[in-house]
Protein backbone atom coordinates (compact mmCIF):
# COMPACT_ATOMS: atom_id res chain seq x y z
CA UNK A 1 0.00 0.00 0.00
CA UNK A 2 1.08 3.62 -0.88
CA UNK A 3 2.06 5.83 1.99
CA UNK A 4 -0.30 9.11 1.61
CA UNK A 5 0.20 11.51 4.49
CA UNK A 6 -2.94 13.98 4.74
CA UNK A 7 -1.99 17.32 5.85
CA UNK A 8 -4.38 17.14 9.11
CA UNK A 9 -3.64 17.20 12.94
CA UNK A 10 -3.53 13.61 14.60
CA UNK A 11 -3.80 13.10 18.68
CA UNK A 12 -3.02 9.93 20.11
CA UNK A 13 -3.37 8.16 23.68
CA UNK A 14 -2.71 5.01 24.86
CA UNK A 15 -4.16 2.88 27.89
CA UNK A 16 -3.18 -0.63 28.98
CA UNK A 17 -4.89 -1.60 32.13
CA UNK A 18 -5.73 -4.75 33.97
CA UNK A 19 -2.96 -6.65 33.03
CA UNK A 20 -2.20 -10.01 33.87
CA UNK A 21 0.67 -12.15 32.55
CA UNK A 22 2.48 -15.68 32.86
CA UNK A 23 4.97 -17.47 31.49
CA UNK A 24 7.28 -20.67 32.21
CA UNK A 25 10.36 -22.28 31.03
CA UNK A 26 10.33 -25.88 31.27
CA UNK A 27 13.88 -27.76 30.08
CA UNK A 28 14.60 -31.64 30.10
CA UNK A 29 18.09 -33.45 29.90
CA UNK A 30 21.51 -32.22 30.80
CA UNK A 31 21.60 -28.98 28.54
CA UNK A 32 19.60 -28.00 31.64
CA UNK A 33 22.49 -27.19 33.69
CA UNK A 34 23.35 -24.58 31.50
CA UNK A 35 20.38 -22.52 31.56
CA UNK A 36 20.07 -20.09 34.66
CA UNK A 37 19.73 -21.69 38.32
CA UNK A 38 16.09 -19.61 38.41
CA UNK A 39 15.29 -19.89 35.40
CA UNK A 40 11.73 -21.70 36.27
CA UNK A 41 11.16 -19.26 38.51
CA UNK A 42 8.11 -16.34 37.94
CA UNK A 43 10.53 -13.37 39.58
CA UNK A 44 13.28 -14.34 36.73
CA UNK A 45 14.77 -11.12 34.81
CA UNK A 46 13.82 -12.69 31.53
CA UNK A 47 10.61 -13.14 32.54
CA UNK A 48 9.67 -9.73 33.31
CA UNK A 49 11.58 -8.56 30.10
CA UNK A 50 9.54 -11.08 28.23
CA UNK A 51 6.21 -9.47 29.82
CA UNK A 52 7.06 -6.25 29.40
CA UNK A 53 8.94 -5.56 26.42
CA UNK A 54 7.39 -8.21 24.08
CA UNK A 55 3.98 -9.43 25.43
CA UNK A 56 3.16 -5.72 26.20
CA UNK A 57 4.13 -4.73 22.73
CA UNK A 58 2.52 -6.70 20.81
CA UNK A 59 -0.64 -7.10 22.31
CA UNK A 60 -0.51 -2.88 22.06
CA UNK A 61 0.59 -3.53 18.22
CA UNK A 62 -2.28 -6.12 17.08
CA UNK A 63 -4.79 -3.95 19.19
CA UNK A 64 -4.08 -0.92 17.30
CA UNK A 65 -4.15 -2.48 13.87
CA UNK A 66 -7.86 -3.36 14.94
CA UNK A 67 -9.01 -0.25 15.52
CA UNK A 68 -7.52 1.33 12.26
CA UNK A 69 -9.51 -1.61 10.27
CA UNK A 70 -12.81 -1.14 12.21
CA UNK A 71 -12.68 2.74 11.16
CA UNK A 72 -12.49 1.72 7.40
CA UNK A 73 -15.02 -1.02 7.32
CA UNK A 74 -18.58 0.84 6.44
CA UNK A 75 -16.83 1.89 3.54
CA UNK A 76 -18.51 5.33 3.21
CA UNK A 77 -17.04 6.99 0.11
CA UNK A 78 -18.29 10.62 -0.09
CA UNK A 79 -21.01 9.95 2.85
CA UNK A 80 -24.03 10.03 0.34
CA UNK A 81 -26.89 7.80 -0.89
CA UNK A 82 -29.42 8.54 -3.59
CA UNK A 83 -31.92 5.58 -2.02
CA UNK A 84 -30.52 2.56 -1.33
CA UNK A 85 -27.32 0.61 -1.64
CA UNK A 86 -26.10 -3.04 -1.47
CA UNK A 87 -23.07 -4.32 -1.64
CA UNK A 88 -19.51 -5.57 -0.14
CA UNK A 89 -16.16 -4.54 1.20
CA UNK A 90 -12.65 -5.79 2.63
CA UNK A 91 -10.87 -3.53 5.38
CA UNK A 92 -7.59 -4.31 6.13
CA UNK A 93 -4.83 -2.59 7.97
CA UNK A 94 -1.37 -3.19 9.35
CA UNK A 95 1.56 -2.44 11.63
CA UNK A 96 4.41 -3.32 11.34
CA UNK A 97 7.24 -2.65 14.05
CA UNK A 98 11.18 -4.11 14.96
CA UNK A 99 11.73 -7.09 15.74
CA UNK A 100 12.45 -7.43 19.50
CA UNK A 101 15.50 -8.77 21.10
CA UNK A 102 14.66 -10.02 24.88
CA UNK A 103 18.39 -9.55 26.95
CA UNK A 104 18.31 -11.33 30.26
CA UNK A 105 21.20 -11.21 33.38
CA UNK A 106 21.90 -14.80 32.03
CA UNK A 107 19.49 -15.56 28.74
CA UNK A 108 19.48 -13.90 25.78
CA UNK A 109 16.42 -15.04 23.15
CA UNK A 110 16.12 -15.26 19.40
CA UNK A 111 14.72 -11.81 17.83
CA UNK A 112 10.68 -12.39 18.00
CA UNK A 113 8.37 -10.71 15.05
CA UNK A 114 6.16 -7.64 16.50
CA UNK A 115 3.75 -7.16 14.08
CA UNK A 116 0.12 -6.52 13.72
CA UNK A 117 -2.57 -7.05 11.15
CA UNK A 118 -6.47 -6.77 11.08
CA UNK A 119 -9.14 -8.14 8.43
CA UNK A 120 -12.94 -7.13 8.38
CA UNK A 121 -14.68 -8.35 5.17
CA UNK A 122 -18.14 -6.97 5.43
CA UNK A 123 -21.83 -6.77 3.81
CA UNK A 124 -22.89 -3.33 3.39
CA UNK A 125 -26.09 -1.54 3.59
CA UNK A 126 -27.20 2.13 2.92
CA UNK A 127 -30.17 3.76 3.32
CA UNK A 128 -31.40 7.13 2.33
CA UNK A 129 -34.38 7.75 5.55
CA UNK A 130 -36.27 10.17 3.95
CA UNK A 131 -36.37 8.23 0.30
CA UNK A 132 -37.47 5.51 2.56
CA UNK A 133 -39.93 7.56 4.12
CA UNK A 134 -40.92 8.72 0.68
CA UNK A 135 -39.95 12.23 0.69
CA UNK A 136 -38.95 13.82 -2.60
CA UNK A 137 -35.42 15.17 -3.04
CA UNK A 138 -36.15 18.51 -1.82
CA UNK A 139 -36.49 18.01 1.46
CA UNK A 140 -34.41 18.41 4.45
CA UNK A 141 -34.25 14.77 4.99
CA UNK A 142 -33.27 13.50 1.99
CA UNK A 143 -30.08 14.87 3.43
CA UNK A 144 -29.15 12.07 5.63
CA UNK A 145 -27.23 8.67 5.04
CA UNK A 146 -27.55 5.40 7.41
CA UNK A 147 -24.35 3.28 6.06
CA UNK A 148 -24.78 -0.34 7.74
CA UNK A 149 -22.07 -2.92 7.92
CA UNK A 150 -21.51 -6.68 9.45
CA UNK A 151 -20.13 -10.40 8.55
CA UNK A 152 -18.84 -13.98 10.44
CA UNK A 153 -16.32 -14.80 8.58
CA UNK A 154 -13.56 -17.45 8.44
CA UNK A 155 -9.83 -17.67 6.41
CA UNK A 156 -8.46 -20.56 6.00
CA UNK A 157 -4.78 -21.65 5.98
CA UNK A 158 -4.98 -22.09 2.92
CA UNK A 159 -6.38 -18.69 2.16
CA UNK A 160 -3.68 -17.47 5.03
CA UNK A 161 -1.23 -18.95 3.01
CA UNK A 162 -1.84 -17.28 -0.59
CA UNK A 163 -2.74 -13.77 1.16
CA UNK A 164 0.93 -13.91 2.77
CA UNK A 165 2.95 -15.81 0.31
CA UNK A 166 4.87 -17.63 3.00
CA UNK A 167 5.51 -20.95 3.55
CA UNK A 168 6.95 -20.32 6.65
CA UNK A 169 3.75 -19.06 8.22
CA UNK A 170 0.19 -21.19 8.99
CA UNK A 171 -2.57 -19.90 10.80
CA UNK A 172 -6.61 -19.10 10.68
CA UNK A 173 -8.25 -16.18 11.25
CA UNK A 174 -11.88 -15.94 12.18
CA UNK A 175 -13.51 -12.19 12.21
CA UNK A 176 -17.24 -11.02 13.43
CA UNK A 177 -18.05 -7.19 12.55
CA UNK A 178 -20.58 -5.21 12.50
CA UNK A 179 -21.56 -1.33 12.64
CA UNK A 180 -22.70 1.62 11.21
CA UNK A 181 -22.90 5.50 10.98
CA UNK A 182 -25.26 8.21 10.14
CA UNK A 183 -23.95 10.81 8.11
CA UNK A 184 -25.36 14.30 6.89
CA UNK A 185 -24.64 16.55 4.09
CA UNK A 186 -24.11 19.71 5.94
CA UNK A 187 -23.41 21.74 2.65
CA UNK A 188 -24.79 20.67 -0.40
CA UNK A 189 -22.79 20.14 -3.30
CA UNK A 190 -22.28 22.91 -5.85
CA UNK A 191 -21.66 22.29 -9.79
CA UNK A 192 -19.34 24.18 -12.36
CA UNK A 193 -19.12 24.19 -15.82
CA UNK A 194 -22.56 22.60 -16.54
CA UNK A 195 -21.49 20.36 -13.59
CA UNK A 196 -18.08 18.64 -15.66
CA UNK A 197 -16.83 19.72 -11.99
CA UNK A 198 -18.53 19.53 -9.00
CA UNK A 199 -17.17 20.32 -5.04
CA UNK A 200 -18.76 17.73 -2.93
CA UNK A 201 -19.85 19.96 -0.33
CA UNK A 202 -19.40 19.04 3.60
CA UNK A 203 -20.65 15.66 4.80
CA UNK A 204 -20.18 14.66 8.46
CA UNK A 205 -21.12 11.45 10.47
CA UNK A 206 -20.90 9.30 13.30
CA UNK A 207 -20.92 6.05 13.74
CA UNK A 208 -19.90 3.01 16.13
CA UNK A 209 -18.39 0.25 14.69
CA UNK A 210 -17.46 -4.06 16.91
CA UNK A 211 -15.31 -6.50 15.88
CA UNK A 212 -14.41 -9.42 17.40
CA UNK A 213 -11.38 -11.43 15.53
CA UNK A 214 -9.78 -14.59 16.58
CA UNK A 215 -6.10 -15.50 15.45
CA UNK A 216 -3.95 -18.25 15.38
CA UNK A 217 -0.20 -18.81 13.72
CA UNK A 218 2.42 -21.20 13.52
CA UNK A 219 6.08 -19.89 12.91
CA UNK A 220 7.85 -22.91 11.23
CA UNK A 221 11.75 -22.08 11.45
CA UNK A 222 13.50 -22.90 8.46
CA UNK A 223 16.49 -24.37 11.20
CA UNK A 224 17.23 -23.95 14.80
CA UNK A 225 17.86 -20.20 16.41
CA UNK A 226 20.19 -19.68 18.15
CA UNK A 227 20.36 -18.77 22.05
CA UNK A 228 22.82 -17.55 24.31
CA UNK A 229 23.14 -19.30 27.78
CA UNK A 230 25.27 -17.40 30.62
CA UNK A 231 27.68 -17.11 27.95
CA UNK A 232 27.45 -20.20 26.34
CA UNK A 233 25.84 -20.11 22.99
CA UNK A 234 23.56 -23.22 21.83
CA UNK A 235 20.65 -24.10 19.13
CA UNK A 236 17.01 -24.04 19.87
CA UNK A 237 14.89 -26.11 17.42
CA UNK A 238 11.07 -25.94 17.44
CA UNK A 239 8.15 -24.23 15.88
CA UNK A 240 6.86 -20.68 17.65
CA UNK A 241 2.97 -20.65 17.97
CA UNK A 242 1.11 -17.79 18.46
CA UNK A 243 -2.70 -16.89 19.32
CA UNK A 244 -4.22 -13.65 19.88
CA UNK A 245 -8.12 -13.03 20.73
CA UNK A 246 -9.45 -9.26 20.88
CA UNK A 247 -12.81 -7.61 21.02
CA UNK A 248 -12.77 -4.16 19.67
CA UNK A 249 -15.21 -1.59 19.83
CA UNK A 250 -14.67 1.79 17.91
CA UNK A 251 -16.95 4.73 18.15
CA UNK A 252 -15.48 7.68 15.51
CA UNK A 253 -16.70 10.97 13.63
CA UNK A 254 -15.37 12.32 10.84
CA UNK A 255 -15.59 15.03 7.84
CA UNK A 256 -15.22 14.86 4.35
CA UNK A 257 -15.32 17.03 0.68
CA UNK A 258 -14.16 16.47 -2.41
CA UNK A 259 -14.29 17.21 -6.06
CA UNK A 260 -16.61 15.01 -8.54
CA UNK A 261 -14.84 15.19 -11.94
CA UNK A 262 -16.98 14.25 -15.28
CA UNK A 263 -20.22 12.78 -13.64
CA UNK A 264 -18.33 9.52 -12.75
CA UNK A 265 -15.01 10.06 -10.30
CA UNK A 266 -15.16 11.22 -6.92
CA UNK A 267 -11.61 12.72 -5.26
CA UNK A 268 -12.86 12.32 -1.54
CA UNK A 269 -10.55 13.88 1.11
CA UNK A 270 -11.36 13.73 5.26
CA UNK A 271 -10.08 13.43 8.45
CA UNK A 272 -12.11 12.50 11.56
CA UNK A 273 -11.49 11.10 15.48
CA UNK A 274 -12.23 8.20 16.74
CA UNK A 275 -12.39 6.50 20.37
CA UNK A 276 -11.58 2.83 20.75
CA UNK A 277 -11.48 -0.02 23.32
CA UNK A 278 -10.12 -3.70 23.04
CA UNK A 279 -10.13 -6.38 25.52
CA UNK A 280 -7.42 -9.16 24.40
CA UNK A 281 -6.21 -12.13 25.17
CA UNK A 282 -2.40 -13.66 24.01
CA UNK A 283 -0.38 -16.61 24.16
CA UNK A 284 2.90 -17.95 22.46
CA UNK A 285 4.39 -20.92 22.85
CA UNK A 286 7.67 -22.89 21.79
CA UNK A 287 8.90 -26.96 22.50
CA UNK A 288 11.96 -28.04 20.91
CA UNK A 289 15.43 -29.63 20.84
CA UNK A 290 18.24 -28.01 22.19
CA UNK A 291 21.85 -27.81 21.91
CA UNK A 292 25.06 -25.87 23.19
CA UNK A 293 27.76 -25.82 20.74
CA UNK A 294 29.82 -29.10 20.75
CA UNK A 295 31.15 -30.91 18.20
CA UNK A 296 27.67 -31.81 17.69
CA UNK A 297 26.16 -28.27 17.51
CA UNK A 298 25.14 -28.45 13.79
CA UNK A 299 23.08 -31.57 14.86
CA UNK A 300 19.40 -29.11 15.27
CA UNK A 301 20.74 -26.74 12.36
CA UNK A 302 18.83 -28.56 9.87
CA UNK A 303 15.57 -28.44 8.32
CA UNK A 304 13.11 -28.62 10.80
CA UNK A 305 11.28 -31.47 9.34
CA UNK A 306 14.02 -33.77 10.37
CA UNK A 307 14.51 -32.72 13.79
CA UNK A 308 12.41 -35.04 15.18
CA UNK A 309 13.69 -37.20 13.45
CA UNK A 310 17.36 -37.33 15.70
CA UNK A 311 18.81 -40.51 16.75
CA UNK A 312 18.52 -39.73 20.54
CA UNK A 313 21.21 -42.28 21.00
CA UNK A 314 23.04 -39.87 19.46
CA UNK A 315 22.17 -36.41 21.59
CA UNK A 316 22.56 -38.84 24.63
CA UNK A 317 26.48 -37.87 23.84
CA UNK A 318 26.29 -34.23 23.55
CA UNK A 319 24.67 -31.50 25.80
CA UNK A 320 21.49 -31.56 24.88
CA UNK A 321 17.55 -31.51 26.18
CA UNK A 322 14.10 -29.93 25.35
CA UNK A 323 13.44 -26.60 25.98
CA UNK A 324 9.95 -25.05 26.15
CA UNK A 325 8.04 -21.97 26.34
CA UNK A 326 5.10 -20.57 27.24
CA UNK A 327 3.88 -17.03 28.08
CA UNK A 328 0.29 -16.35 28.33
CA UNK A 329 -1.74 -12.80 29.09
CA UNK A 330 -4.67 -10.42 28.63
CA UNK A 331 -5.46 -7.03 28.85
CA UNK A 332 -7.76 -4.05 28.21
CA UNK A 333 -6.77 -1.41 26.11
CA UNK A 334 -8.12 2.16 24.96
CA UNK A 335 -6.48 4.45 22.17
CA UNK A 336 -7.65 8.09 20.98
CA UNK A 337 -6.72 8.19 17.39
CA UNK A 338 -7.15 10.83 15.25
CA UNK A 339 -7.03 10.00 11.39
CA UNK A 340 -6.76 10.94 8.06
CA UNK A 341 -8.51 9.57 4.85
CA UNK A 342 -7.99 9.71 0.91
CA UNK A 343 -10.22 8.15 -1.45
CA UNK A 344 -11.81 7.69 -5.15
CA UNK A 345 -15.16 6.84 -5.79
CA UNK A 346 -16.64 5.61 -9.30
CA UNK A 347 -20.12 6.11 -9.75
CA UNK A 348 -20.91 4.16 -12.95
CA UNK A 349 -24.78 3.99 -13.53
CA UNK A 350 -26.04 1.23 -11.07
CA UNK A 351 -22.48 0.63 -9.71
CA UNK A 352 -20.42 1.76 -7.03
CA UNK A 353 -16.81 1.53 -6.42
CA UNK A 354 -15.24 3.29 -3.51
CA UNK A 355 -11.43 2.56 -2.12
CA UNK A 356 -10.03 4.62 0.78
CA UNK A 357 -6.71 4.68 2.35
CA UNK A 358 -7.14 5.92 6.40
CA UNK A 359 -3.41 7.26 8.04
CA UNK A 360 -3.22 6.40 11.17
CA UNK A 361 0.12 7.80 12.25
CA UNK A 362 3.53 6.91 11.95
CA UNK A 363 3.25 2.97 10.04
CA UNK A 364 -0.21 2.59 11.08
CA UNK A 365 -2.39 2.30 7.66
CA UNK A 366 -6.01 0.84 6.88
CA UNK A 367 -7.08 0.27 3.51
CA UNK A 368 -10.38 -0.89 2.36
CA UNK A 369 -12.43 -1.29 -0.98
CA UNK A 370 -16.31 -2.33 -2.19
CA UNK A 371 -18.31 -2.71 -4.39
CA UNK A 372 -22.36 -1.80 -4.43
CA UNK A 373 -25.11 -1.55 -6.22
CA UNK A 374 -27.01 1.77 -6.14
CA UNK A 375 -30.64 2.41 -6.82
Amino acid sequence: MKRIVISLFFVFGFIISNQELSAQFTCEGRVCSYLPSNITSPFNDTYAKFQTQYLNEVMKTNTEAGFLANIGASNIGTGTVRRIQIGASLSAAGYKKDDIQITGTDLTLPKLPNVGGSVVPSITLDINPGWLLGFDDRHWSRRFGIFLHGMNVAVSKNQLESLSNNKNYEGRITVKSYGGMLRYQLVEKTGFLQNLFTWEGINIGAGHHVMDERFSLSYLEGKAATIEMKGVSGKWGGDTNFHYNTKVRTTNVDVRTGIGLFWVANLIVGGGYSWNSGDSEISLSRTGPLLVNTSLANIVDIPREYQSQIDPALLSQSQSGVLGLTVSGNASSKRKIGYGVVGLELDIYLVKVVTEVIYGGKDLYSGNVGVKLSF
